[in-house]
């Protein structure tokens, strides 16, 4: 994992001399070897292979050349451009390379020698030396204790791992940019795909990013037009808006960024006097991180792979109906639990089109699934017939075939490949996945159709359900773009109370736009009894104090109060729980507000994360987040759609569009809620720990909502 270096966050991914890194003019190596197999001496031997045409030179002050090439004894001897430098030495002479270095007007230095940060206190100075020497430069640091880079488009190497002299076992199908945290993934990725397919190119690691983060590489390689997918190898980030940024630049230039994100225990995550807090750990913040910025998260390095082939090679769904064809009903039967499991709609088929499908082959069972049985095996024009059918009907966004080992054996591999070429012919753009065994020959020959081919059913639905989900988060993220630029500027923010009770954060809340429930403060129990004989209803008292954020723990909360007598009771009773539990408590009065039941408790919270800011969690009350968690997160701020998106996406959702009659709840007031509580948020974010909004009542629709509690946990500076 990277290892932290002093150093002021940065407000931006640093994308500067990174060109230089990928595609330098010329390319020095501190600590030349003779021998191809040191780690001196290969990324000489890599970049005379390579084809590059920039200037070479090996530095060695005990030879003239090395492996042929023209040697310098010092850097600056060097008399041509060098804009990449890679320093293969001991960390003892590392400083003084750099120093070198800058002289030089080199760009980037790149530093493969270990014994800096990762080794504790007495590195992590040495290290920052470095940075102090390369920042009078203005020269870029990648590393230390890193393997490199490497463009194989230009042959700009820049690494000693072995896996760049590996040859492709297969005709490479796309290519795939890659930065990893870690240099061994990286390097095993790049021969992975080497076997399987997938050119990894440019490909990076970090190391312990002193300088260079794995978020300046992705924005670097987002703005990159030949860089069509970025896969990536993430353990830890401690610039949160550095990677924020990165991503946004990803997805307003539509390039999937697809991340093995790992590490998803609650580590990090504190416990404090909200829900909220509870419920927000490191990994929660990643997801919501990814969800807002269409990152495709996967769980394992298989998957990474299977994910990035399937976006080169396929295309794109419209929507989440998945039409599942086979000549197995058991096959069907896989992929239609599968579907259920990525969240993919596996609608039956209207009946006009199951008369269509009869009409073709009446044998067939054509519900969805559909299964054209093992007559499929022995017509080559019924799978096309089947997929003109549903796709001219608009039935399915996408279609999976299980195709079994049609692939693989004769006669059936001709027949596989000329059906499918008919079903893409017809359908030039629909994006369809087929499953079966089948011969090297068979399967380049189908995804030169554009036509993803999985060795497991399940599998093949399990990336189309990725695949499915990043279109929709894309189309989700177009549309709010474009509404957002129509909506009208957020309301200003007011600044935060300098003593935090539940008066003064619902005073707080409401000012930004958060709706809150009327209520009164008061210090007497005849004004209590007042308070309630002007409501005329029943009403809740609640002690008021800076220093109680948990009332019903001390007894400081009456509910149901239905007359003025009950009021006055019920205030001095309050009063003196309070007093009892909490002696030497503030205490600034009693509030009384009216007891508002017709609608959802819902609750809404913030908590302010080390790395990345604001995060605004939303989920339902009651059981739904106390025992089942069912809450979801974002990034602060952000607009309407988001905040819907936020509303819909919880497991209990359906709660709100009105269950046995009830009416459905005002989700555009929950939503503006939302949304004002995030602005508030990303504003103080310096201030707080933790908002919670908690019960935030929705009310029938038309008929609004609001905040019946609310508590802000001051930031405690040590």
């Amino acid at each position: 994992m990277p290892h932290p270096v002093a150093e002021a966050p940065a407000t931006a991914a640093n994308t500067r001399g990174l060109d230089a890194l990928f595609d330098p003019r010329g390319v020095a190596i501190l600590g030349a070897s003779s021998d191809p197999t040191k780690i001196g001496g290969r990324p000489l031997r890599f970049i005379k292979e390579s084809g590059y045409t920039g200037g070479i030179y090996p530095i060695n002050p005990k030879s003239d050349e090395v492996q042929g090439v023209k040697a310098y004894a010092s850097i600056e001897d060097v008399d041509g451009v060098v804009d990449l430098a890679v320093i293969a030495l001991p960390a003892k002479h590392v400083l003084s390379s750099v120093e070198s270095c800058g002289k030089q007007g080199v760009k980037v230095v790149t530093i493969f020698s270990a014994g800096f940060a990762e080794m504790g206190a007495e590195g992590l100075a040495l290290q920052g030396q470095v940075l102090e020497i390369a920042g009078r430069y203005g020269m870029r640091v990648l590393g230390p204790n890193c393997i490199g880079s490497m463009n194989a488009a230009n042959g700009a190497v820049g690494t000693f791992a072995a896996s760049v002299g590996v040859p492709f076992a297969v005709e490479p199908l796309a290519k795939v940019a890659l930065v990893s945290q870690s240099g061994a993934i990286a390097s095993e990725w790049v021969v992975n795909g080497k076997q399987t397919g997938l050119n990894f190119d440019p490909w990076l690691s970090t190391g312990n990013e002193a300088d260079i983060q794995l978020a300046d590489v992705l924005a670097h390689l987002a703005a990159d037009d030949s860089v069509e997918i970025i896969a990536a190898y993430l353990e830890g980030c401690r610039d949160g808006e550095r990677l924020r940024q990165a991503l946004a630049v990803a997805q307003e230039n539509g390039k999937p960024v697809v991340v093995l994100k790992v590490g998803r225990s609650e580590v990090g995550a504190t416990a404090a006097a909200s829900h909220t807090a509870s419920l927000v750990g490191s990994d929660q913040v990643f997801d919501a991180l990814f969800d807002q910025y269409g990152v495709i998260r996967v769980d394992s390095m298989a998957e990474l792979f299977d994910v990035c082939y399937a976006l080169s090679v396929g295309k794109l769904p419209q929507g989440d109906r998945l039409g599942i064809l086979t000549g197995s009903g058991g096959i069907g039967i896989i992929a239609a639990d599968e579907a259920a499991e990525q969240g993919l709609q596996v609608p039956t088929p209207s009946q006009a089109l199951q008369d269509e499908l009869k009409a073709i082959w009446p044998p067939a069972g054509v519900g969805n699934p559909i299964d054209l049985t093992a007559q499929l095996m022995n017509d080559e024009n019924l799978l096309p017939s089947f997929v003109d059918a549903c796709l001219k009907d608009g039935a399915f966004d996408s279609i999976v075939m299980g195709l079994t080992y049609m692939g693989l054996l004769e006669p059936w591999t001709d027949l596989v490949v000329r059906a499918l070429r008919l079903a893409r012919e017809a359908h030039p753009e629909a994006p369809i996945f087929a499953t079966t065994l089948s011969t090297p020959e068979v399967k380049r020959a189908v995804e030169e159709l554009d036509i993803p081919v999985f060795d497991d059913i399940t599998k093949a639905v399990q990336i189309m359900g990725r695949v499915t989900d990043y279109a929709l988060r894309r189309q989700r993220f177009e549309k709010s773009r474009a509404a957002e630029a129509t909506q009208a500027p957020a309301a200003s923010v007011p600044a935060l109370p300098e003593v935090f009770t539940e008066v003064t954060a619902k005073a707080f809340i409401a000012e930004a736009g958060v709706p809150v429930a009327p209520e009164v403060v008061v210090s007497s129990a005849a004004a209590a009894a007042a308070a309630q004989e002007r409501v005329g209803g029943p009403v809740v008292l609640k002690v008021v104090s800076p220093d109680i954020a948990h009332k019903t723990e001390v007894g400081g909360v009456v509910l149901g109060v239905a007359t003025p007598e009950e009021a006055a009771e019920a205030h001095d009773r309050i009063l003196e729980s309070a007093r009892r539990h909490e002696p030497d408590a503030r205490i600034d009065g009693v509030l009384v507000a009216p007891m508002i039941t017709d609608g959802i408790e819902t609750i809404l919270g913030v908590v302010d994360d080390p790395t990345f800011g604001p995060v605004v969690m939303f989920g339902l009350g009651g059981i739904f987040v106390e025992v089942l968690k069912d809450v979801t997160y974002r990034l602060a701020p952000f607009g309407l759609e988001t905040a819907h998106e936020m509303i819909r996406e919880i497991r209990g959702s359906a709660m709100l569009d009105g269950v046995r009659g009830a009416a459905p709840a005002d989700v555009d007031a929950l939503a503006g809620a939302l949304v004002a509580l995030s602005n508030v948020a990303a504003e103080h974010r310096s201030r707080f720990d933790s908002i919670e909004v908690n019960p935030f009542l929705v009310r029938p629709q038309g008929h609004g909502a609001a905040a019946l509690d609310a508590l802000i946990t001051e930031r405690v500076t040590p």
